[in-house]
């Protein structure tokens, strides 16, 4: 088991939701955090709230994870004051609903570069020099429900989701000799900003009442971060935040005809909640 406390913790979205609980979260158990977001306000706010209870934060950089060389000045700037890092948290990301037909090139660019390209920066900078400190430690990434399930409308980010997905078990792997542990982070619906935020390209109207519907069946981030702390102390690789898409990537994997009648039914629900303009 490995013990958070007093471990150099570098965490990417910080500044809300998912990232800001586990930063609050793993600050709580000691950890020495680096945290990093696009958002600078939301970032502030997270630091304030963590060194008001008392914990570290060794560093709060505005960061956006696309941009792969503000990504290695930060690794160098880490590095040479504080040495490599112990626990790698990939959080940072962005989503996207659409129907192919429907998206741009930008659209589909964003999303490959702050789901994918922004956790293989962090891996890219961060993990050679901990295989190289032979010390161990872990990398975690939050993936999603669209990571194992073909959910529909979201064909680039599941296809991001999918990758990281699977970069994570080629890394559990190849990174046990080293003693550090891997684990790919699954949540179904949370509810954190990016309910408000996310593109959906739908009609408003159909857009607002599904963002309603999403809020009010979806857990609270704090649950999440708990299950990304227990990942690390325990070395848990695959966590699925919800019951029901354990069942049906259950019944993915062990009864394919039921799990296609299914994923039809939520693609006919899904186009017939964003393409009307009013419920019946």
């Amino acid at each position: 088991m490995m013990e958070i406390g007093g471990r150099k913790t570098l965490i990417t979205g910080a500044a809300s939701g998912i990232g800001r609980a586990t930063a609050m979260k793993i600050g709580g158990l000691g950890a020495r955090l680096f945290l990093t977001d696009i958002d600078a306000d939301g970032l502030e706010e997270t630091r304030r709230a963590i060194e008001e209870r008392g914990c570290e934060v060794c560093l709060a950089r505005v960061l956006d994870v696309s941009d792969y060389e503000a990504f290695v000045a930060l690794a160098d700037e880490i590095h040479s004051e504080y040495g490599p890092l112990d626990v790698l948290a990939n959080i940072a990301g962005v989503s996207l609903f659409s129907q192919v037909e429907d998206m741009t090139h930008d659209q589909w660019e964003r999303v490959v570069n702050v789901n994918l390209w922004g956790p293989y920066h962090g891996i890219e900078c961060f993990v050679p020099e901990m295989v190289r400190a032979g010390r161990g430690g872990h990398v975690l990434s939050v993936s999603s429900t669209a990571g194992i399930i073909g959910l529909p409308w979201h064909v680039v980010y599941a296809g991001t989701k999918h990758a990281l997905v699977g970069s994570s078990e080629v890394l559990r792997f190849d990174l046990r000799k080293h003693n550090i542990g891997v684990s790919v982070v699954l949540p179904g619906a949370v509810n954190t900003r990016i309910v408000q935020t996310t593109v959906i390209n739908a009609d408003e109207d159909a857009c607002r009442r599904s963002r309603d519907l999403f809020s009010r069946h979806a857990m609270q981030p704090e649950k999440v971060a708990d299950l990304i702390a227990d990942a690390i102390e325990r070395n848990r690789f695959m966590v699925i935040t919800s019951a029901d898409i354990k069942l049906l990537y259950l019944l993915k994997r062990t009864f394919p005809p039921a799990y296609r009648l299914v994923m039809r039914f939520m693609t006919w629900a899904m186009d017939r909640t964003l393409t009307r303009k009013e419920f019946t």
